[in-house]
């Protein structure tokens, strides 16, 4: 067990809070924390509750701190990215991100996903439900007999690309009596068959080729969010129902009954998806959901929803098609409804005024805390070593997390030199913290110490007179080219 999260139950306070938890007790607040001290309570919630969590907060970058701080107590953090809906007819969105959040949902499902974190807007999208995504997955067993034909339409289905050499996730391949499957971007499944009879399941690495651990079943997992709800030609007539009869529409209808229809799910969602639920309705029987700064969450929904509105303004005035999916997206009182749905705990810096019902319902459960940010920079030894030295008078935890092995020697030799503390008396550990903290309530002093240890940035060079107008006459040369996308 952390030492950092160790320490709690020492404490009535924090004893008081996990046994409301344990109970059910929903909404929560907590307030006074930093940024490093929201991570640190979340994590220690999930430790002596046994639930998962789920961290909403209010933008990306936010949202990529507290992902690295829950990566120190963790190896077992998944991210809900917000997806690219296409207002145009092309595929634009990231094959990263299109991973990064079917592995999400794959993981809530099968309960290996311990901690999630994601964004309002992320969390403010429509998504296929999960009647809908898992309905067709597939099962596989040693010494079972498999239909090779069926096991292709359903590898299609649920989103897998047929190739030669599986070298990638989502893609299949079959040679002879040997079908690999690609179900991460490391490692694959390969069945091994004699006749229709499944004869081995194998793990196999995706660099190497290299058959790795026997296993007796898998279950393959979609490898795609959009999986679809009905037949192809029940959905066309869904969209001839409701859409105007133009040229256009003609032109999207042929297209997905060739089969080319992920560049038009987002204009005509609602016809491919008649159940939609949002990443809440995936969590609600087992997560407990933190809310990350709700006042600050409260305007990030308020600004996407205004900005949605203008991106369906300005399609509007030039006579396109507005997709559906933008038209879906949640506000800010349809996402306080769902998150009722859920066991909800506000993490918060300050003591908040009213933002709405369900928060000051969440105060009431309230308990204040007393944490303050530590940070040390490059140059700055000294003043650490003294507040170690006073935290230590002071009789409390004191944890430095100095990054790696080569940063702790140096570290005890420093504190050995230029200190009389014990050592022993010092917990020192590999790993970082983007901040250190302080808190009171526990007597525990955490500090990331990295920085210490960092090199001096490099100087840039300056540019020549001759480079930069150079520069300019290279840049003035370019031409924009204009994307005309019907």
């Amino acid at each position: 067990m952390d030492e950092i999260v160790k320490v709690l139950p020492n404490f009535k306070k924090f004893n008081d809070y996990i046994n409301n938890v344990k109970a059910g007790v929903s909404p929560i607040m907590l307030s006074g924390l930093t940024d490093s001290g929201k991570v640190h309570f979340a994590y220690s919630t999930l430790f002596y509750s046994e639930k998962p969590i789920c961290i909403v907060t209010y933008n990306e970058l936010q949202a990529k701190k507290i992902l690295k701080d829950l990566e120190y107590f963790s190896d077992n953090v998944v991210y809900f990215p917000r997806r690219e809906i296409l207002a145009y007819d092309y595929l634009a969105e990231s094959k990263d991100i299109s991973y990064d959040r079917i592995n999400c949902l794959n993981n809530i499902y099968n309960k290996k996903a311990k901690v999630i974190v994601t964004t309002i807007e992320a969390v403010s999208q429509e998504i296929v439900a999960k009647e809908t995504l898992y309905n067709n997955i597939i099962t596989l067993k040693e010494g079972m007999s498999i239909n090779l034909d069926n096991i292709k339409v359903k590898l299609n289905e649920l989103g897998y690309e047929r190739c030669d050499l599986v070298e990638h996730v989502a893609e299949y391949s079959i040679r002879g009596g040997i079908i690999d499957i690609g179900v991460s971007s490391k490692s694959g499944i390969r069945i091994e068959l004699w006749g229709d009879e499944i004869d081995s399941l194998r793990q196999f690495d995706i660099v190497s080729q290299r058959s790795t651990e026997k296993i007796k079943k898998v279950t393959i997992y979609p490898a795609s969010e959009f999986i679809l709800e009905d037949d192809i030609e029940k959905i066309i007539k869904r969209i001839e129902t409701k859409s105007s009869k133009d040229e256009k529409i003609s032109e999207d209808i042929e297209s997905i009954r060739q089969g080319d229809y992920l560049s038009k799910i987002d204009k005509y969602f609602n016809s491919f998806y008649q159940k939609r639920e949002t990443i809440i309705d995936y969590l609600k029987d087992d997560y407990i959901v933190f809310i990350d700064e709700i006042g600050k969450i409260k305007a990030r929904s308020e600004n996407i929803i205004k900005d949605n509105n203008n991106v369906i303004k300005t399609l509007m005035e030039k006579k396109r098609e507005v997709p559906e999916a933008l038209i879906n997206l949640r506000d800010y009182i349809r996402f306080i409804d769902e998150i009722k749905k859920v066991q909800t705990i506000y993490l918060e810096k300050q003591d908040i005024g009213f933002v709405d019902k369900q928060s000051m319902h969440a105060k009431r459960n309230g308990y204040s805390f007393s944490y303050r940010e530590v940070k040390f920079f490059r140059s700055s030894m000294d003043l650490c070593l003294q507040e170690i030295q006073q935290a230590k008078k002071d009789k409390k935890t004191v944890i430095i997390l100095v990054g790696d092995k080569n940063n702790e020697k140096k570290f005890r030799q420093i504190l050995d030199e230029k200190t009389k503390l014990n050592i022993d008396d010092i917990i020192i550990k590999n790993g970082e913290l983007s901040e250190g903290f302080e808190c009171f309530d526990f007597n525990l002093l955490v500090i990331s110490a990295k920085e210490l240890f960092s090199s001096a940035p490099k100087k840039r060079k300056k540019l020549s007179q001759e480079f930069k107008q150079g520069e300019t006459v290279i840049f003035s040369d370019l031409k924009v080219r204009r994307l005309h996308c019907s």
